[in-house]
This record gives C-alpha cells, sequence and structure tokens, in this order.
C-alpha cells in the first residue's frame, strides 16, 4: 500500500479552522433548543410561536444553501466562507441585543444566510485543503466535527441560559467568529481560484422562499384566536401560487435550477433526498419538544434539558459511525430503512409518555430515537452523492442539506399548530411525537418501495 501523504503544520492550522467554523454554526443551531422557553418568558410570546427562532434559520438557511454553493464557486470559496462568518457573527450581536422578538427573528434569518454562505464554502475548502488520497481522513474529520457540535451545542445552550442568559449563546459566537478570522488570515493555506461560468437561480430562490414563508404563517395563524379565516386562506392560496411559480423557475432553469433536472431524473437521488426531507421533520421536533417538555412540565432546568439529550445526541454519533462499515458490505437501503423504522420506534415510544414520568423511562426511546437517525443520515447523504456523477457530489449534497432543513422547517410549523390545538403542553408534545412517528414510517415506505441500490462507482 502506497504511503499516504504527509500533513503540514499550515495543514494542520487549517484543519483546526474548519474544525472551529463547523462547531460554530452547528452548535448554535442545537443550543437554542433547551433555550427556547427563555426566550419566550423574556418577549412575552406563545411557546407555539418562539419556534420562528428555529424555524427562521432552518428556513434561511435551507432555501440559500445550494446557491451559496455557486456563489462559492464563481467568487471563490475563501472570499464567500469570510463573507458568510461576517454575516453570521454581526447578526448574532444583533439578536443579542434585540429588545423584540421581531428583531430576533430576522437576525435569525441572516444567521441562516450567513450559515449557509460559510458552510458551503467550507466543505469545498476541506477537500482542497489536503491532498486527494487523504479524502476520506477529511470526511470523517467533518463528520466528527458535526457530531462533536451537535452534542455539545444543548449542553451550552442550557449552561448560558441558566447561568447567564439565552443572549449568551449569540454573544459567544462574536469571539469564535473573530478567532476563526483571525487564525484563517494568519495561517490558513492559500487556495488556487478557478472561476465557474454559474447562473444562479435568483428567482427560484425568492418564489421557494415566498411559499415556504406563507404556508408555515399560515399554519401559526389557524391556530389563533380572532384570526380570519380568510386572511388564511389568503396565505395558502398565495403560497401555492409562489409553489407552483417556482416548479416553472426550475424547469426553466434546467441544471442551474435549485434542484437541477439531472439529479430530478436521478431516482436514487430523488429517493434519498425525500426521504431525508421526512425523517427531518422527527429530528428537529425531537431537538425543539423535547427540551420543552422537560422545562415547562418536569420543571427541568435549561442546562438539565440540554444534558437530557444527550442519549439522543451522542448515540446518533456513535452509530454514524457504524453505519459506515456496514454500508460497505450490505449498502444504503438496509441502512436507510432500518434506520427510519428505529427512529419511528422510538418516537412511538415517546409520544405515550404522560405528565410524571421519571427521566431513566425517557431514555430508551430517545437512544432509539438517535441510533436510528445516526443509521439513516450518513447512509443518505452517501447514496445521494455517489449516486451522481463525481463533478455533481458538492452540488448534490448541498441539495440533500436543502431537503434537510426545508423538512425540518415545514416540520417546526406542522408540529407547532399540533402543540397550539392540544388543551396542555405535555398532551401537545405527545401528540406531535406521534404524528411525527407516523411521518418518519413515509420515509421508510419511500425507502422501500422507492430506492434502488445505487452501482457502485
Amino acid at each position: 500500500m502506497a504511503n499516504k501523504s504527509s500533513i503540514s503544520a499550515n495543514q494542520c492550522w487549517g484543519l483546526f479552522v474548519l474544525f472551529l467554523s463547523v462547531f460554530l454554526i452547528a452548535s448554535d443551531f442545537t443550543a437554542f433548543s433547551p433555550a427556547l422557553p427563555a426566550i419566550a418568558k423574556d418577549f412575552s410570546v406563545r411557546i407555539s410561536f418562539v419556534h420562528w427562532v428555529v424555524n427562521a434559520y432552518a428556513l434561511a438557511y435551507g432555501v440559500i444553501i445550494v446557491t451559496s454553493g455557486r456563489l462559492a464557486d464563481i467568487y471563490g470559496r475563501e472570499t464567500v466562507f469570510l463573507i458568510g462568518v461576517g454575516i453570521f457573527s454581526c447578526s448574532s450581536l444583533l439578536g443579542g441585543f434585540a429588545s423584540e422578538v421581531g428583531v430576533l427573528l430576522i437576525a435569525r434569518v441572516l444567521m441562516g444566510l450567513g450559515g449557509a454562505l460559510a458552510w458551503s464554502a467550507m466543505l469545498g475548502m476541506a477537500y482542497t485543503l489536503l491532498p486527494s488520497d487523504r479524502a476520506g481522513f477529511v470526511g470523517g474529520f467533518v463528520l466528527a466535527a458535526l457530531g462533536v457540535a451537535t452534542a455539545c451545542g444543548p449542553v451550552i445552550g442550557g449552561v448560558l441560559s441558566d447561568f447567564l442568559s439565552w443572549r449568551w449563546i449569540l454573544f459567544l459566537n462574536i469571539p469564535i467568529a473573530i478567532f476563526v478570522v483571525v487564525i484563517y488570515i494568519l495561517k490558513y493555506p492559500s487556495e488556487r481560484f478557478e472561476k465557474k461560468d454559474e447562473r444562479i437561480d435568483y428567482l427560484g430562490v425568492l418564489t421557494l422562499s415566498v411559499s415556504l414563508f406563507l404556508f408555515l404563517l399560515a399554519l401559526d395563524l389557524m391556530t389563533q384566536t380572532g384570526i380570519s379565516r380568510l386572511l388564511v386562506f389568503c396565505l395558502l392560496a398565495i403560497s401555492l401560487l409562489a409553489a407552483i411559480t417556482f416548479a416553472f423557475v426550475e424547469a426553466r432553469m434546467a441544471d442551474d435550477a435549485l434542484i437541477p433536472a439531472s439529479l430530478v431524473r436521478n431516482r436514487v437521488f430523488m429517493a434519498s433526498g425525500v426521504s431525508v426531507f421526512f425523517v427531518a421533520i422527527a429530528f428537529f421536533a425531537t431537538l425543539v419538544y423535547i427540551p420543552l417538555l422537560f422545562i415547562s412540565v418536569h420543571h427541568y432546568s435549561a442546562f438539565q434539558a440540554g444534558l437530557a439529550l444527550l442519549p439522543a445526541m451522542v448515540s446518533s454519533g456513535v452509530f454514524a459511525f457504524v453505519s459506515g462499515a456496514i454500508h460497505e458490505r450490505f449498502g444504503p437501503k438496509l441502512l436507510l430503512c432500518s434506520g427510519a423504522l428505529v427512529m419511528s420506534l422510538g418516537l412511538f415510544m415517546l409520544s405515550v409518555h404522560g405528565h410524571h414520568i421519571v427521566y431513566p423511562v425517557f431514555v430508551p426511546g430517545m437512544l432509539l430515537i438517535g441510533i436510528g437517525l445516526g443509521i439513516f443520515s450518513p447512509a443518505a447523504v452517501t447514496a445521494a452523492i455517489t449516486s451522481v456523477e463525481a463533478s455533481k457530489s458538492s452540488l448534490s449534497g448541498a441539495v440533500v442539506y436543502m431537503f434537510r432543513f426545508l423538512g425540518g422547517a415545514v416540520g417546526l410549523g406542522i408540529n407547532s399548530a399540533i402543540l397550539a390545538s392540544a388543551p396542555d403542553i405535555a398532551t401537545g408534545v405527545n401528540r406531535t411525537l406521534l404524528v411525527d412517528g407516523f411521518i418518519v414510517l413515509i420515509g421508510f415506505l419511500i425507502a422501500i418501495f422507492f430506492f434502488q441500490e445505487p452501482q457502485r462507482r
């Protein structure tokens, strides 16, 4: 076996920059899960409304993620990365000082935009930082950084919410971002940039954003008393019209569309992406509503609620690595089906718990959710990326992330409507988890009936 290329000191610094960047973006997203009740109290808003703090970020991130990858190809990864980190940190400062919930939501939208720009550029930078014979190491490194950030986020958010304020979740981003930029400028190896001829689907971004936002707004207003049904109907009608317009725009843009025509025609890719969409609904619900249940019903502190999520987060990271070995031997279909099925079982288990259940009763269900997600997610992403030509692997990865975040945003809107219509929080959370269990089963059915094992490249 040929010796692999050595890693220089500057490349080690580059890996350190990438690790901090992944941690900055990924940990912020999960850190808000135990902080939502405190935010609702500070701004005196309904607990079912405060999900927009997560949803605003997810919606902006999901819609812009594909376009940000193309912007990195046009203007250079380094430029887009620095702009993304800059937007992310400045909007964190805006959100930290927000005196009204509307300002916080605007800041979260901008953070989603900055996060998507930085993430797309960062993935490309990661695979060009080291020689091609180190690609496997880079993939594992990014996955490990993502796993650490996702697991630490709820604990960090809980600690800051309890002992300082939820605003420090946002303030903490600023010194980390400054440190990332300084180390990047001083130590990161320079990268050759070859500009690509790309078209940006701005109209597609606009129509998709309008359609999803109005749909989620209609769901939120639907549960409020005193809101005209005509207004809700008009919002849904405009949302549908924007969705139809989006479909026409995508057809015209062909391979420059948000979801390129070549990917739409790829059965393996679309089955993977659509199943990711449905599974993401349950993942986001677990992230938001399990801490809400612990804090509002079982009287946990935010820190305790963050710790309570660890069984799901840690088991997800562990089984993400285990699934790699299984994938090599049995292929992705077994992992997609079994992962979705196990996750669904975990959701059904959690959905039957009442108001006065001790924490250990929750652990088996949360472990199953984490195990199922850890088995499912790497297989789905790998199947989607390896089902296309190598030149389109980055694009296909970005589109899968778009499915994930848009699925999470739509899921939070649906779950929030279920929660708002329930007589109390415990009943509402149980109903959302039950519904999400069936939604994940849709992902399982898509995998079992529509997914075909891709030819190995």
